[in-house]
């Protein structure tokens, strides 16, 4: 798993104490059933998730280590332009779709309601029957066309990048994420934001590889990068790519 998200870290013990900028402070959440430390860095704040005995000093000696890290997500953060709010969509709206935009035409009382790219557009036939309102309708409709392609296609390169890297996971699903764009459990199950299907299609590799390469690896070690460069050698790009335009790729 990988930032937006949340940022699983091998632990190090590493003796250095001024480590936060602009002395930000972070908050600490310890429970009885975790048993790694974990730093979620969002915009302004920093949050490290601990099991409930590992010692304070331990605590701070592992955040200390990523010094480096957490400022460069600080700094990320502070560079990402402004989030808008996202204007009502109608005809002649812009909407991304494998990192280009398509205008979006929309045929009203149709005999039924789907979605297609055609010509250059995104076309949305909407069916006189429906019984939403027009704005909610053709939302709704959209967002069931974007999952439905998102599906299809992730599980297509996930089946195509499987069979290069020789890992198979245990399942592969879509799914709904405010703050990460995939994860891999120890289970081997793969899942997917279904927003990647408004991103760049090596973009959207290097997030099948990063996962996959979590089925060798959990963690974010040197050999779990190794292995995604190997496989996606230009990933710095790809991974600057979604730093840079996440707060274009929502719904």
């Amino acid at each position: 798993m990988f930032s937006l998200f949340k940022n699983r870290l091998p632990q190090h013990d590493l003796l250095q104490d001024d480590w936060l900028p602009d002395n930000t402070e972070y908050q600490l959440t310890r429970s009885r059933r975790r048993k790694t430390i974990e730093i979620q860095v969002r915009p302004g704040a920093v949050r490290v998730l601990a099991p409930a005995a590992i010692s304070q000093a331990r605590i701070d000696h592992f955040v200390a280590a990523k010094q480096s890290w957490i400022k460069s997500r600080l700094a990320g953060f502070a560079q990402q332009p402004v989030a808008q709010e996202i204007p009502a969509i109608d005809n002649g709206s812009e909407l991304l779709y494998l990192g280009k935009r398509y205008p979006l035409l929309i045929l009203e009382q149709q005999e039924s309601s789907n979605v297609n790219v055609e010509q250059g557009c995104i076309v949305l036939h909407l069916s006189h029957r429906i019984r939403r309102p027009r704005e909610a309708a053709i939302h709704h409709l959209l967002e069931q066309w974007y999952r439905q392609q998102a599906e299809q296609y992730i599980r297509n390169r996930t089946d195509y990048w499987a069979a290069i890297m020789g890992d198979q996971p245990a399942a592969v699903s879509v799914r709904s994420y405010r703050r990460k764009w995939g994860c891999c459990n120890s289970r081997a199950e793969l899942r997917f934001n279904w927003l990647l299907i408004m991103a760049e299609e090596e973009v959207i590799d290097y997030v099948v590889i990063h996962e996959m390469s979590h089925l060798q690896h959990m963690n974010h070690s040197p050999q779990f990068w190794q292995r995604v460069a190997r496989f996606c050698p230009a990933y710095k790009n790809s991974k600057r790519w979604l730093q840079q335009h996440a707060f274009q790729l929502r719904w």
